[in-house]
Formats: structure tokens, sequence, C-alpha cells
């Protein structure tokens, strides 16, 4: 793909992204009344709004592109080029006021992702990742550097339901627990992000959808690290939702192992 084009679509990127987060500076979850879909997950009138608001755009814009989305149903999925929306990840955070949500956003070509955005409004955070252009966060490039430290040297980052459910990937989390410094709960896409800049060493996830994890693909590896499923495969599609990220090649390979 020729630079000039890779920056159409990342200058669009960027108009959607501004677009979300107009919606939601705009609205106080406070006063929101919560719905909850058949997974007993929550969902507020923002959440549809984004997404409705840049699908919209999309559509306008590039009509034969496909659109993959958590709220409404998907379209032109045998394109080359897919749009994934997460309108708010983190929706509970952004109910009950923690600033640890944001709107996440990818472009895929050919089924990868060339460009990914966590944008995070309360907190002020936006990084973004851009398919072997570097990563940025609040325009500043972000140094691209990886870490040789073993699991018993770091600390890890989940969201905390997804390793808690009732599941036979308790042992895995049982597993890593052991064999690392502590854990920190609760950050969803922030996580990612501050991995991104190093803050946090690890993260790992299970029963995510490919609007959660897609858009952050390009952020972790252009900045070093690595993001793949808890076989060490790349993330797709079809991916079963199982995320493992690190700034470590070694320590992600000793999670793979055990």
């Amino acid at each position: 793909m020729r630079k000039s084009e890779l920056n159409s679509y990342l200058s669009f990127a960027k108009i959607l992204i501004n677009v979300s987060e107009k919606i939601v500076k705009q609205n106080t979850p406070s006063k929101i009344k919560v719905n909850f879909k058949i997974d007993r997950s929550p969902v507020t009138k923002i959440d549809m709004q984004v997404e409705r608001s840049l699908r919209k755009l999309i559509s306008q814009k590039y009509p034969e592109h496909g659109i993959y989305g958590e709220e409404y149903q998907n379209k032109n999925l045998q394109s080359e080029f897919i749009w994934v929306i997460d309108p708010i990840d983190g929706t509970k955070n952004f109910i009950n006021g923690n600033g640890n949500y944001g709107t996440l956003l990818a472009l895929c070509h050919q089924g990868a992702p060339i460009i990914g955005i966590i944008n995070c409004p309360q907190l002020k955070k936006r990084w973004i990742g851009i398919k072997n252009h570097g990563a940025f966060c609040n325009n500043q490039k972000l140094k691209k550097v990886s870490s040789d430290q073993s699991l018993k040297e770091l600390f890890f980052s989940t969201s905390g339901m997804t390793a808690y459910q009732d599941s036979s990937k308790n042992k895995k989390y049982r597993s890593l627990a052991k064999k690392t410094q502590y854990i920190t709960f609760g950050g969803d896409c922030v996580q990612y992000g501050l991995l991104a800049e190093k803050r946090i060493p690890f993260v790992v996830e299970s029963f995510l959808k490919p609007f959660d994890y897609l858009p952050l693909v390009n952020v972790i590896e252009e900045t070093g690290g690595i993001i793949t499923d808890w076989h060490g495969k790349s993330l797709n599609f079809q991916s079963n939702g199982d995320v493992v990220a690190s700034i470590s090649a070694k320590a992600h390979k000793q999670f793979l192992k055990l």
C-alpha cells in the first residue's frame, strides 16, 4: 500500500475518533439509563450513538468497505478493507465514572490490522499504531524497544472479570499469578496503551471479541511488544478471544508454556 493511501486512511480514522470523543464528552454517564444485553454486559445510549455515528461516516466515505462493530450488524465482511469499532471499551468503568475506558478503532486490510487507535477521553490519552510506521501517544512517537525479562521479574494486568469467570482458563491465571510479582485489575483498553508505554509489562485476558483486540495490535507491535492468542498465533477475526500481550519475548514464551 502506498504511504499516501495509508495516510489518507489515517486522517479519516482520526476524524472518526474525534467524533466519538465529542459524543462521549457531551454526555454525563451518571444520568444515562443502563441496559443489559443477552450476555448480561451493560450498554448505554452513548455506546449506540458513537457506533451509529462512526458507521454512518464510514459508509459515506467508503461505501465499499466492511464494518465490524459491537452494537450493530456487521456488513461487507468480504471487503478488502474492514473498519473495526468498539464504541466504548470498558462500559462498566464509563458508567461508574472510572476513567479506564475508551473508544477502539482499527482498519484491517485483507484481514490484518494496519491502523489501530485507543482513545481515552477522560484520561486525555490517545495511542495510535500504524503498521510499519510506528506508534504514538498524544502525537509523540513511542520508542520501539523490547525486554528480555522473565515472568518472575514482571507483574501482570487483567480486566479482572475475564480472569474469574467459571472457566477452565482459571488454571492458567492461577499459574501465572504464582510466577509473577503481583496482579493489577480493571484496565480494559487502557492497560494495553500503558504496555505500549512500558508502564505495564504484561496483560492477559480471555473471552474477548475482535473489536476488543484488533485495534490493539499495531499499538503494541509498533512499540516492540508482542500480542498473540494463548497459543502464540497472530490475532485475527477468527481468534478465540484469549489474548496475551507483553513487552518481553522471553516472558511471552514462558506464559505460552504454562
